[in-house]
């Protein structure tokens, strides 16, 4: 039998015991374990929880291709403190209170998860297309007319016992009164006349153009602009529950 090594080491340098090394790399393999565990129960709640997002606003919104993103991290200390701090949304067509939109974008902050859900402020962007205008249009009117846009305005044609009829018009923010609608020109038969002489007070009612009964109480519109896609609207609300959509 071989006595034991007798191998010395340099002076000031100490061996450290094979024991203490294995404990050392078996606490910091338990510490990358249990770092690695909460982060990876963190992940699969967030994704949870987008998920559950989406389903509440696509039902409530009839929104196509939806995406939900809860932005922060850690997301289980927002969760257990009842409120996400960052929350957007995105879809390529939704409808408001049956107003069709296009290109919706949402960012929601102080999202409230229990109890009735909403959020502390809300800012959104979406595209109303001209078909969906022409649709408001006929039945703020009462007429039949046609919605083209030419330039940033939008021109509206019909005919009333077969006279031909057009009104142009431009839109712009009126915050909680949704949308102005001002009148720049009009011509019955071809002839240019005040917008006030109009039949059946078509005038009127085209000036009357708004989204307010398509937006949450208590909603602004803080952008309105014509483009050849139809109108880009921006908009935003404090204190907006779910239910409100």
């Amino acid at each position: 039998m071989s006595p034991p090594s007798t191998a010395s080491y340099p002076r000031g340098v100490t061996r450290t015991p094979r024991r203490r090394v294995g404990c050392l790399v078996g606490s910091t393999l338990a510490v990358v374990v249990l770092v690695g565990g909460s982060v990876l129960a963190d992940r699969v709640a967030h994704g949870f929880a987008q998920d559950a997002a989406a389903d509440a606003v696509r039902s409530r919104l009839s929104a196509a291709d939806l995406d939900v993103r809860i932005e922060g991290f850690p997301f289980l200390t927002q969760l257990a403190g009842g409120t996400l701090d960052d929350v957007r949304l995105a879809a390529s067509s939704a409808s408001l209170q049956g107003l069709d939109v296009t290109d919706l974008d949402v960012r929601a902050t102080g999202v409230v998860v229990r109890g009735e859900r909403g959020a502390e402020h809300v800012t959104a962007t979406a595209t109303v297309p001209t078909a969906a205008l022409e649709a408001l249009l006929r039945e703020r009117s009462g007429w039949d007319l046609a919605l083209a846009v030419q330039g940033q305005e939008l021109v509206a044609t019909g005919a009333l016992a077969g006279v031909p009829v057009s009104v142009s018009l431009t839109l712009a923010p009126a915050g909680a009164d949704g949308l102005t609608a001002t009148i720049t020109g009009a011509s019955l038969a071809g002839l240019g006349i005040d917008p006030g002489a109009l039949p059946d007070g078509l005038g009127a009612r085209l000036a009357d153009l708004s989204v307010v009964d398509q937006l949450p109480a208590g909603a602004e519109v803080t952008g309105a602009t014509v483009e050849a896609d139809g109108l880009h609207l921006a908009v935003a609300v404090d204190d907006v529950t779910l239910d409100a959509l």
